[in-house]
């Protein structure tokens, strides 16, 4: 087996448990101590929408008859009476033939749910259990015909809710999922695909967790006969039994051939491989897992199960390996801001707005995480309770895990004596009343200035006209007295 290793991204995304929705983001990279068969992964923990194991999950591969998925999304979304009898025309049937108008080497010998060509008494119903149990290809392009008239038109429907899903690297060329270079998918795609007739159709899960079902009789089983899921991990006597996994489709092919020069190379066919998806259910957690295109032979010459072993061993892994905890609470204080001119309190709490939750290994304390608050500048009072201060950020290991918003833990009210004697401050420190104060001083100074030397020059004067009196006085007297 060649060597590959597992990346687990975005194990640790945060989760809002009392709320719809979320605003966090994460990435954090885990590796699990064993190799996988398969080329594309792509695991989540369906609880909180966490990537737990994800390798080449863009990759274009081969997903053999896992493209039944699709076939029966595309059966759930146009049939509206699951009751009804459908046609069973050769049609449905040709291209499985040895026929040289038909023949293609990778869909002789396809399985089969033993519908017969011609049938009456098969429903919707019938088929969509024959295509998800037993894997049926006559069932895929009985549905086909039935839906669209035609097995062109249903692949058209295929790519089309492809599209409309999400799914850009993917392309489907038939309803079954026998090997085609046209029909390709990625772990990622297949997941979205999944994932969407699952939320969407509760009935998908009901027909893909089912073990038996019982078909009409025909006239090579004239008192009907039973079919059983391809599914090893849902049948009790397989050594890749799990009682937690129900669903939802295998894929394999043993080998396959390619053409050369417009002709099939059928001396070279192509070693096949092995594809799954599951969905898992037990302790509290539920996983939906996709693997594609595992080798056919296992590392120990077992052939068609390397991509159960894969899933066994990823659930035995996730299950033991990864829980749930909270690492914020609501209204947890995460730091004190200063507060200037607070009535009765200098400081106000920062807290967290909601519960946050996040899974990851169970031997990964909380103090591991990193708590790297914002810079806030201090607060003039008045404070709002709620007002937004910004996001508090985790990190693991140097790598950011979530960002988680941060808000005012409660009210502050303005002190207005405070107020008051800082705006007097800062009147008079303002560079405008300074200076008036300077110019008024400059001019009471003047004007001081200007009425002393006034007076003094008022007082001179009068001295001298007293002087000018006294000096008169006595001349007349000494003049009289001659």
């Amino acid at each position: 087996m060649k060597k590959t290793k597992l990346f687990t991204i975005f194990c640790t995304i945060i989760l809002i448990f009392s709320t719809f929705g979320t605003n966090l983001t994460a990435s954090a990279v885990f590796s699990p101590a064993f190799d996988l068969y398969s080329e594309g992964v792509y695991m989540v923990n369906l609880d909180t929408g966490i990537v737990v194991a994800s390798k080449n999950p863009d990759k274009k591969l081969y997903p053999a008859s896992t493209t039944k998925i699709m076939t029966c999304l595309v059966a759930l979304e146009n049939i509206k009476d699951f009751n009804q009898k459908v046609e069973c025309p050769y049609e449905c049937y040709n291209e499985f033939s040895w026929s040289d108008e038909y023949y293609n080497p990778n869909f002789v010998g396809a399985s089969n749910a033993a519908i017969e060509p011609l049938q009456d008494n098969i429903t919707y119903q019938d088929c969509l259990y024959a295509l998800m149990l037993r894997s049926g290809c006559e069932a895929a392009n009985i549905i086909a015909y039935n839906i669209s008239g035609s097995l062109e038109k249903f692949t058209d429907l295929m790519n089309e809710t492809a599209k409309k899903i999400g799914c850009k690297n993917t392309h489907f060329s038939n309803a079954h999922g026998l090997f085609d270079e046209n029909n390709y998918t990625t772990a990622y795609d297949l997941y979205l695909i999944t994932r969407y007739a699952m939320d969407k159709y509760p009935g998908f899960m009901k027909i893909c967790g089912t073990y038996e079902y019982d078909m009409p009789a025909n006239d090579s089983n004239p008192e009907g006969y039973t079919i059983y899921t391809t599914n090893r991990m849902m049948d009790t006597e397989s050594q890749f039994y799990d009682a937690g996994v129900s669903g939802i489709k295998t894929g394999s092919m043993s080998d396959y051939i390619l053409k050369k020069n417009g002709e099939w190379d059928e001396d070279n066919p192509v070693s096949g491989f092995c594809s799954l998806v599951t969905s898992c259910e037990k302790n509290g957690y539920k996983y939906l897992l996709v693997t594609l295109q595992a080798p056919w032979t296992d590392k120990d010459g077992n052939e068609g199960i390397s991509s159960f072993s894969d899933h066994q061993k990823l659930y035995d892994w996730a299950y033991s390996e990864f829980e749930r905890k909270q690492i914020i609470g609501k209204n947890q204080q995460i730091m004190e801001v200063d507060v200037e001119m607070g009535k009765d309190t200098d400081k106000v709490g920062i807290v967290t707005t909601e519960d946050y939750y996040t899974l990851i290994p169970k031997s990964l304390d909380n103090t591991a995480i990193q708590q790297i608050t914002p810079t806030i500048e201090p607060f003039t009072a008045p404070v709002s309770k709620g007002e937004s201060v910004g996001d508090l950020v985790l990190k693991l290991d140097g790598e950011t895990l979530a960002t988680s918003p941060l808000v005012t833990e409660n009210d502050v009210a303005l002190d207005k004596v405070a107020k008051f004697k800082d705006r007097i401050k800062t009147v008079m420190g303002s560079p405008g009343v300074v200076a008036s104060i300077v110019i008024l001083g400059v001019m009471i100074v003047a004007f001081a200035i200007s009425k002393a030397v006034s007076k003094r020059a008022l007082a001179a004067g009068e001295d001298m006209q007293r002087r000018r009196k006294i000096q008169m006085a006595p001349q007349n007297k000494n003049n009289k007295r001659r």
